[in-house]
């Protein structure tokens, strides 16, 4: 049976590293879990900060798993043959939102669509443009997933909407590919799973897509937001 542990400290690592010092097992041997955190209220210096989490050994099954994408039905869908007709009614509501939402946030930023095996990218350039982007890309993100909804209200097939910020997640894939590639060697080396850094659901998905392929490691998401991260084990 797997061993499992609770943890508490002033902050997350301080929490993780009590919780690891009771069963004796290192942090990439373990899944993490985020079972308290310090809430945000007036006066909040005066109170005591706890954080708690629970760790449980990696042999245990992990449960609300995050793999690669798969074939199912919404992937499928994503896929089709982006038309003509559609992509010019998602690239519309498109710039009519961005160019919006920059205009509220005082920013004048060049937005240049194009299509690419069949998803409708948008890259987007100018002046204080990194604003946009966010810690780790998380505003970008946001912003995507917007953009995707109001892109595909009027459109007649599901259109895949992707947008880059001064060519931050581009950058970012490749960086994240090679560490994939890079931690998975290691795995296959020291024949022991290793556990990457918390990470968005957009850097994950890089990992996740990275390894989907490779002939020796399979990759599991495991862990709460904002503190979900990436497992690469032996097949």
């Amino acid at each position: 049976m797997a061993r499992v542990a609770e943890g508490i400290g002033k902050n997350y690592e301080e929490a993780v590293n009590d919780a690891l010092s009771k069963i004796g097992l290192k942090k990439e041997e373990v899944s993490i879990e985020m079972i308290e955190e310090p809430k945000k209220r007036i006066f909040s210096i005066l109170e005591h900060k706890q954080v708690k989490v629970r760790v449980t050994e990696l042999e245990q099954k992990i449960e609300k798993t995050e793999s690669a994408p798969s074939s199912t039905a919404e992937n499928k869908r994503e896929v089709k043959e982006l038309t003509e007709e559609d992509a010019k009614i998602a690239e519309e509501r498109v710039i009519h939102f961005l160019n919006e939402f920059f205009e509220k946030m005082g920013l004048t930023l060049n937005i240049k669509p194009y299509v690419e095996e069949g998803i409708l990218k948008f890259d987007v350039t100018g002046e204080n443009a990194g604003i946009v982007i966010g810690y780790r890309g998380e505003t970008m993100e946001a912003l995507q997933m917007l953009a995707g909804t109001i892109a595909n209200k009027e459109t007649k097939n599901h259109v895949r909407i992707v947008i880059d910020i001064e060519g931050y997640r581009k950058k970012r894939i490749k960086a994240l590919e090679e560490l994939a590639l890079k931690r998975a060697n290691a795995v296959v080396a020291k024949r022991k799973s290793i556990t990457l850094e918390p990470m968005s659901p957009f850097e994950r998905k890089a990992i996740h897509s990275a390894l989907q392929n490779h002939p020796k490691v399979k990759t599991v998401s495991t862990g709460v937001e904002p503190y979900r991260k990436v497992v690469i084990s032996l097949k």
